[in-house]
């Protein structure tokens, strides 16, 4: 108990100190956000460019949903965004996990929690709803993992990934039913404050938006094939062999649906896969991946080699990240060559081989 609350002591410091520290200097995307949203109310294009307003790539509904940290001042609106993302995950990860597990969970995750929140990120939000709707449907509870399934979308598309977590369930069906509806209420949502046919087209612009980057690698899977291999495939076709391999066990291991051990690890294997497999994937997003090895390392036996490459996690993803390495050495070897994809992309072979090794439940 002692060390869960050491490190959300230490979660507390550090949404003050990076609210401190950027806010009164350059709150990264904070102000992209803010301006969304009032871009969004005054009825104009919100992935229209201009000198102080480019780079949006969210929903239209997560320019709504920012309002609470908009209509702030701005150093106000800008620690309870980062308080809602550390403390999102944070809460989600010590109600998953026993008081030591989530300890060590949030070790490993938290200096990309730190770095994420110094980018105004929603990251950590988004491996923070992924473990809440993951709970929710542990706890038989599929509106609440909808409505967190269906947030973390309308912010980032792939969170929607996380509504597998109904398949080894029994009531697989009303969690469809529900995750259905909880998207068509999202989705409606900014007609509280903009016209049908507006929407419409704030929908079209980011559809046009979201395509227009399909060749990108960023620092996944994809990257290491690129810049290692100089392998010149398009994303999609390593995305849709990551997906099937990330699915294969839930489908066919139908035997180990009934062990919460099992379903734990295709947690972990998720939060991992949604970065690793993400052709926009970037510094400030392996929070998730981190998170979900975190927990993986939390709960599973102490052997040398998980050691060994969690260790090499933290070194290649977390502190090399960090001003501990000189700016060059970050851009041209750790980005240039996507390393931080490549110990995240081991653990999650790692994961993958025990959701097909371990053993089935005796009933």
């Amino acid at each position: 108990m002692t060390a869960r609350r050491g490190l959300l002591a230490l979660y507390s410091a550090a949404v003050l100190f990076v609210t401190l520290q950027k806010g009164l200097h350059h709150p990264g995307n904070f102000l992209l956000f803010r301006g969304a949203f009032e871009r969004l109310v005054g009825g104009e294009n919100l992935y229209a460019t201009a000198p102080d307003y480019f780079g949006y790539l969210y929903t239209p509904t997560f320019a709504l949903l920012f309002a609470p940290f908009a209509l702030l001042p701005p150093l106000f609106g800008l620690l309870l965004w980062n308080a809602a993302n550390a403390f999102t995950l944070a809460g989600a990860v010590t109600r998953l996990l026993p008081p030591r597990a989530a300890a060590v969970a949030l070790a490993v995750a938290f200096l990309d929690v730190v770095r994420s929140l110094q980018n105004s990120q929603s990251n950590a939000l988004m491996a923070g709803l992924i473990v809440l709707g993951f709970l929710a449907a542990e706890r038989g509870r599929p509106a609440a993992a909808a409505l967190a399934i269906a947030a973390g979308a309308f912010t980032k598309v792939y969170p929607i990934a996380a509504a597998s977590f109904a398949v080894p369930h029994p009531r697989r069906g009303r969690a469809a039913l529900a995750l259905g509806a909880a998207v068509l209420v999202f989705a409606a949502l900014p007609l509280l404050v903009t016209s049908p046919a507006l929407l419409a087209q704030q929908y079209r612009w980011w559809a046009a938006e979201t395509t227009r980057d399909a060749a990108l690698h960023g620092t996944s899977v994809m990257g290491i094939l690129a810049t290692w291999l100089g392998v010149s495939w398009p994303s999609w076709p390593v995305q849709v062999a990551g997906t099937v391999a990330l699915l294969a066990p839930l489908a066919l291991r139908r035997a180990r649906w009934p062990d919460p051990g099992f379903r734990l690890l295709y947690l972990s294997s998720l939060l991992i896969y949604v970065v690793i497999f993400n052709h926009q994937a970037e510094s400030a997003s392996y929070v998730l991946a981190t998170t979900g090895i975190g927990v993986w390392f939390a709960t599973a036996p102490r052997e040398r080699w998980r050691d060994m490459l969690v260790a090499a996690t933290l070194l290649l993803v977390s502190v090399a990240a960090t001003s501990l390495v000189p700016s060059q050495l970050r851009h041209d070897i750790l980005r240039g060559y996507a390393l931080q994809a490549a110990p995240c992309f081991a653990c999650w072979l790692a994961i993958q081989r025990e959701l097909w090794r371990g053993p089935v439940p005796q009933s």
